[in-house]
């Protein structure tokens, strides 16, 4: 039997009010090739396959989107405060991944989703959107099987960075919260 690991990510999205109202939020500000990633999604759904709350253990809200036009710091400020004021029960983070591009030289990308990829493990390396239709689009560049069988291991080369996946990995203690983890340790 084989699993559709997407409609598994897309049923425990969709069964997230919280979550969704997030999303609902993010998409009134017509952003370009945004998501919300990393942490807020990748901890849900490890909440969800450990039986905890959806809430549980979620630090920010990280949203990012691509846009070449304003590479400015500034909109990504005014953007978090915009979010801020709409719902200020969240600590909300607003990156533009084109500015990034800057910043990361090695950083080569023309959308959201390709930077993504270059995120330190794999199952951090998620992305969720809301379209206008309803209907969830998700950016997992590396695949959704790591993510959803509890996995934690580095993204694949030409993008990973061993040095910082060892760093994330001895910082974030996180199979002190998921004991269900499988992560896989780099000497």
């Amino acid at each position: 039997m084989t699993y559709d690991y997407n409609l598994q990510v897309i049923k425990i999205i969709k069964n997230q009010p919280w979550l969704m109202d997030l999303l609902k939020e993010v998409r009134k500000l017509n952003l370009l090739d945004w998501y919300i990633a990393a942490g807020a999604i990748r901890n849900t759904i490890w909440n969800v396959l450990h039986g905890y709350s959806s809430k549980s253990n979620i630090k920010d809200i990280d949203v990012v989107y691509f846009d070449k036009l304003d590479i400015t710091k500034e909109k990504e400020k005014r953007t978090e405060l915009l979010l801020k004021s709409r719902n200020s029960t969240v600590d909300w983070e607003v990156v533009n991944q084109a500015r990034m591009r800057s910043i990361h030289p090695r950083l080569r990308v023309e959308s959201s989703c390709e930077s993504i990829a270059y995120w330190s493990e794999v199952p951090t390396c998620i992305g969720i959107r809301l379209e206008k239709n309803g209907a969830l689009t998700i950016c997992a560049p590396h695949g959704l099987k790591d993510l959803m069988n509890l996995v934690v291991k580095p993204i694949p080369k030409p993008y990973q960075d061993l040095k910082l996946y060892k760093e994330r990995i001895e910082q974030k203690q996180w199979e002190k919260i998921w004991p269900n983890l499988k992560i896989i340790k780099i000497k």
